[in-house]
């Protein structure tokens, strides 16, 4: 009996002193759990935990779409697009082309009549001329006004006016009558340019729905992230005071010492969880910023967002199908695209169409020119040879007692009003008494033409693939929109269950936490409560953040995201 006893007591000492032991052990480990707590909620890469941004979903939207690169680089492909439709108008400006320019030839000759000296002719010309084009944008025509004004001096002998002076204007109008008149290639651009920037508006439309759209997740996945955070804290304080609760029960001598080791492993495995939700933040939060910041906002990037906004249930999410399906099919940009492809597909179609056709185009002209100069004092081959002959003869005539000829030989005289300079030939041809008058048609027949043909061809095949393709993409977004609500009405009866999970556990924990405290439960089946209720806690924010984003994905599959966030997007 007293060895026993003795026994006894050297047991219980043991015990006291192991319980000792482990009681020193786990002091030191609660410092260390305290560390590590309070470090989770500040240990954070680049981001200061003092500055702190609030913000609201619309406020995100907003701020993406100011400043998302993404956004940015289709707003200037909008631009871009706007200053190619105005260079496809430039093709109906008017042209204005002038020249001015001294000329100055030594031409050597080898006919006495090309009026030279010593073999040679000289000439010196001073022109300046000036033509203005212009095309008629509603017929295909074309309008031209040429006006030169010349002088010209030279030694040809034969040239009564030395130096010449000569204005001319022509005016001319060219009017396709087939080829060219309903179409050509200016106004085909421009046509292809205007529904290019149609087609960019709406890429641009559809680049902002998607980056609201990824947004929208990446705001809730950031809202599930802290809040899961702060559900497993909300665990590692349950493990904390069932820790602290069994150290007094140990005390007390009415638990075993083991079921301290097996709260605190609890505890350190929630402090696992909690600091990995920590990284999860730290993720879901640079996600939010890259689609929100400008690379060079270090000041926000630096800062911690703070989302205001929880997952709720919302009663409007709730469409029949044939009217989820009908609000795709009229917003989703996608579709529309494919309406302005088919649209610069028929511009293609009328175009190479009319270029297959015969050219023939109506031509009418008008000109008016005017002359003057200075008479030429130099005689030449034939004044001088008839001046000869008619004073013989008119000596001979004497001679035989006959009259002299009439007229005094070759009259070489110039009219007055051609008599001048340049002004003179400007007023000679204001009067309009030398006129030109020309009327007519071009003809450009082509025999087969199989260049014209082949680009009709082809652009027809491009139409009827561009139907199959958006038959194709009416499937698909019908499939989306099919998938999109059957995950609303899923994720509300996820919520719903998960709802009911969450109370069940809360009274599951409280219940064991009761019987524990009576003596009729174990420390494992009140961790296991807890473990339970921070799982069931975490479903339900899983599934309504889950039902959150799957009504974002539902706006976007109808493309009624914006219009259901009051958000309007503009490229200008």
């Amino acid at each position: 009996m007293n060895i026993r006893g003795e026994g006894g007591k050297l047991r219980n000492l043991t015990g006291r002193f192991v319980l000792a032991a482990m009681l020193v052990s786990i002091g030191a480990l609660d410092l260390a759990a305290q560390d590590t707590t309070g470090s989770s909620g500040t240990v954070r890469v680049g981001v200061d935990a003092s500055k702190k941004v609030t913000m609201t979903l619309r406020d995100a939207m907003l701020m993406a779409l100011e400043n998302n690169r993404d956004i940015e680089v289709e707003r200037l492909n909008v631009q871009m697009t706007e200053f190619d439709l105005r260079g496809a108008n430039g093709f109906y400006d008017p042209t204005l082309i002038g020249s001015f320019f001294y000329d100055r030839r030594n031409t050597p000759v080898a006919n006495p009549l090309a009026g030279g000296t010593n073999a040679g002719l000289l000439t010196d010309n001073i022109t300046g001329s000036a033509t203005i084009s212009q095309r008629i944008q509603q017929q295909g025509g074309l309008l031209q006004a040429s006006f030169s004004n010349d002088r010209a001096t030279t030694q040809n002998l034969f040239n009564s006016l030395n130096p010449q002076f000569t204005s001319t204007l022509n005016v001319s109008f060219t009017q396709p009558l087939w080829k060219n008149r309903e179409t050509d290639q200016g106004r085909r651009q421009i046509k292809i340019a205007r529904k290019r920037l149609d087609l960019s508006d709406s890429q641009f439309r559809q680049r902002a729905i998607e980056i609201i759209a990824q947004v929208q997740r990446a705001y809730w996945d950031l809202v599930f992230a802290r809040r899961d955070h702060e559900i497993k804290r909300e665990s590692v304080d349950l493990a904390m005071t069932q820790l602290k609760h069994n150290e007094r029960l140990v005390e007390a001598g009415s638990l075993a010492p083991a079921d301290i080791i097996s709260a605190r492993v609890e505890l350190e495995r929630r402090n696992d969880e909690a600091e990995a939700a920590v990284d999860a933040i730290q993720r879901a939060e640079n996600a939010v910023k890259a689609l929100l910041l400008q690379p060079s906002n270090n000041e926000m990037w630096a800062s911690e967002l703070v989302p205001v906004e929880q997952p709720l249930i919302t009663s409007t999410a709730s469409l029949p199908l044939a009217d989820a399906v009908r609000l795709a099919f009229q917003n989703r940009p996608e579709l529309e695209q494919y309406r302005l492809r088919g649209d610069l597909n028929k511009i293609d179609e009328d175009f190479f169409r009319n270029q297959s056709k015969p050219q023939i185009d109506f031509v009418v002209s008008y000109g008016s020119i005017g002359l003057a100069g200075n008479p030429r004092t130099e005689g030449n081959f034939f004044s001088e040879s008839s001046a000869l002959l008619t004073e013989r003869v008119n000596l001979l005539s004497g001679l035989a007692g006959l009259p002299p000829l009439p007229g005094g030989g070759l009259d070489t005289s110039l009219p007055d009003f051609l008599i001048g300079g340049a002004g003179q030939s400007l007023a000679n041809f204001l009067k309009n008494d030398f006129r030109i008058w020309r009327v007519g048609l071009n003809f450009n027949l082509p025999v087969r033409n199989r260049t014209a043909l082949a680009q009709l061809g082809h652009a027809l095949a491009e139409g009827r693939q561009i139907d199959v393709q958006r038959q194709r993409l009416e499937q698909s977004v019908e499939v989306e929109v099919r998938n999109a609500l059957q995950a609303v009405e899923t994720a509300k009866r996820r919520v719903e269950a998960a709802k009911n999970s969450r109370i069940n556990a809360e009274l599951q924990y409280q219940s064991e936490e009761r019987k524990f405290d009576a003596g009729q439960s174990t420390n494992f089946f009140v961790l296991d409560r807890q473990n339970a209720l921070s799982s069931a806690r975490g479903r339900e924010l899983r599934a309504l953040t889950d039902y959150t984003k799957a009504v974002a994905e539902l706006q976007r599959a109808m493309s009624t995201i914006l219009t259901s966030n009051n958000v309007e997007v503009k490229p200008d």
